[in-house]
């Protein structure tokens, strides 16, 4: 039912029409009288029990509740805001006299940009460079450098840097010189907003109770609303016919999600599917397309500063693709030119050394890779 509210002016001219209409003498409701100063303090109070109305139905109802609000109402169906994601991505130690000693980098090891924003070393049991027996990645003697992940220290937009912006070390490391990331790190986030959690709180209503692909769905945004998915049916990993399974794709936008976020979204989801369905939670193929261009600029220009926008606004597109969707060679000449208007031409654009969309592919993510500039 509809609530209609009035102002002063409107509940004070209803009331003054409504005491002259019940009386057969003129009443006196001129400014300043005794029966206008009545009828003016009630007018008031049915302000405020307007207010206070209005309150009540703004925090009974989540379309229009706010803030903590929003929390209480969803924390009754037993759902909860997500917090913010910290920044993950891929860095290079190199040393540079790689033959004379190896070098062990253990997790835990921070790296840090100009401005001192820390990132930390993370475990990756599927980097070919880890060392169970170490605990720790291992580059060995001989062998110049090695590419390991970093998850920012803080969570938040805060994390996201472009290529090259973490390029020192917050802890020593014997046999490393220098650290860099080749390609910008975008896949930190806030924390769920209002109108975020709300429209999840529908894809959670809607799913209880139901072994359905949108069930599923909803599990891996219960671990967090940034990973993205995909669910596939009757198949195992490798794309072969297996009836009754179910493999979920998860990547959280860095191409190298850990494996602690692999076991979370496994059990959320094992927790929805029905009996005799089996399931998969796997990392994606990822692939890295180099990019290549030479971008031309008019006076008004600094070419090395339009390089960075560019570098980092090709790694926020292909980092952001859908697992399974493709990556289009267009898109990058249109972010080059929209990078700024001192941009005056773009030539020898290349994706993957070709100069053609790569294929949308079941299980297959592309993510940053190198962004060079002739």
């Amino acid at each position: 039912m509809a609530i209609t509210f009035q102002s002063f002016k409107t509940t004070l001219g209803n009331m003054v029409a409504a005491a002259q209409g019940a009386c057969p003498a003129l009443l006196d409701l001129n400014v300043g009288s005794a029966g206008r100063a009545m009828l003016e303090a009630v007018a008031g109070l049915g302000l405020w029990f307007q207010f206070i109305a209005l309150q009540i139905l703004s925090r009974t109802r989540l379309a229009t509740s706010i803030g903590s609000d929003v929390d209480s109402f969803v924390a009754d169906f037993g759902l909860s805001r997500l917090p913010g994601t910290a920044a993950t991505g891929m860095v290079t130690f190199t040393s540079f006299t790689p033959g004379s000693q190896s070098a062990t980098i253990a997790a835990g090891t921070t790296v840090k940009t100009a401005s001192n924003v820390v990132y930390t070393v993370v475990e990756d049991s599927t980097n070919t460079a880890w060392s169970a027996a170490d605990s720790a990645y291992i580059r060995p003697a001989g062998t110049a450098c090695v590419t390991i992940p970093v998850q920012c220290a803080t969570t938040g937009t805060g994390g996201n840097v472009a290529a090259g912006a973490v390029c020192l070390l917050g802890t020593a490391v014997s046999g490393i010189d220098t650290v860099t990331n080749a390609a910008a790190l975008t896949n930190g986030s806030d924390g769920e907003t209002d109108a975020a959690l709300r429209t999840r709180f529908v894809s959670y209503i809607n799913s209880r109770s139901k072994a359905t692909v949108s069930a599923i769905e909803n599990a891996v945004t219960d671990v967090s609303a940034d990973l993205i998915y995909q669910v596939v049916e009757n198949v195992d990993t490798s794309g072969a016919t297996l009836p009754g399974n179910v493999v979920v794709f998860v990547d959280d936008g860095s191409g190298d999600v850990s494996d602690s976020v692999i076991d979370e979204v496994y059990a959320s989801v094992d927790a929805v599917r029905p009996a005799a369905v089996s399931i998969q939670v796997v990392r994606p193929n990822v692939v890295r397309p180099p990019v290549t261009m030479t971008v031309s600029v008019n006076g008004t220009g600094d070419l090395a500063t339009v390089q960075a926008t560019i570098s980092t606004s090709i790694a926020t597109y292909l980092n952001g693709l859908a697992i399974g969707d493709a990556a289009s060679y267009s898109r990058l000449i249109q972010i080059a030119y929209a990078a700024s208007t001192s941009v005056t031409n773009v030539t020898g654009v290349t994706l993957a050394g070709g100069t053609v969309d790569l294929p949308a592919l079941t299980g297959t993510a592309y993510r940053a890779g190198t962004v060079s500039f002739g």
